[in-house]
């Protein structure tokens, strides 16, 4: 892909401490430091692929998931977890620990990846799976915060929905039933 080859080639020309050029931000970035170099990583905001059969997604790392559960939406399916904060994105959630009420079911958002793909700090992409040459990273990237690299690609698992929800409310007034 292009915009992925040029990335790569911009964070390979010059040495040195490197930031993120994007629109997001979180809490634990120190907004106070200063970066010479800024990777300019907006670009990476698209829904590749959404497999309602497989119940499978292939998103970028930029994509708000407003935007992602919109597109999954659409084809009868939602990303297996899916964070409160409308805007907060799938790499960013990758890289810090993504948890929603469906986690009691699927796990934390890392958790529903089946395999992503990574620019490293020295310019190389690869793609992690539990099973590949670079299953450590990719069982070792999540809470990294980006210390690893920066996920530009995830697929990952999807539920099916339906159309209406159930919902079942359980009184108790004593704590041992």
């Amino acid at each position: 892909d292009e915009k992925t080859r040029a990335l790569s080639e911009q964070l390979r020309r010059a040495g040195g401490p490197v930031g993120l050029a994007k629109d997001t931000s979180n809490l634990f970035r120190d907004r106070a430091a200063g970066f010479a170099r800024r990777l300019d990583v907006r670009a990476f905001r698209d829904v590749l692929a959404v497999d309602a059969a497989a119940c499978t997604l292939d998103a970028e790392g930029m994509v708000t998931y407003e935007d992602l559960v919109q597109a999954c939406l659409a084809q009868g399916v939602i990303p297996a977890v899916v964070p409160q904060l409308k805007t907060i994105t799938l790499g960013g959630a990758m890289a810090g620990v993504g948890i929603e009420a469906s986690s009691h079911r699927y796990g934390l958002v890392h958790d529903s990846a089946l395999e992503f793909e990574v620019l490293l700090g020295d310019g190389r992409m690869v793609t992690c799976t539990p099973q590949n040459e670079f299953a450590d990273l990719y069982f070792g990237f999540p809470n990294s915060y980006g210390t690893l690299g920066y996920v530009l690609r995830v697929k990952a698992r999807a539920a099916p929905v339906q159309p209406y929800v159930r919902l079942e409310h359980l009184s108790f007034a004593d704590a041992g039933r």
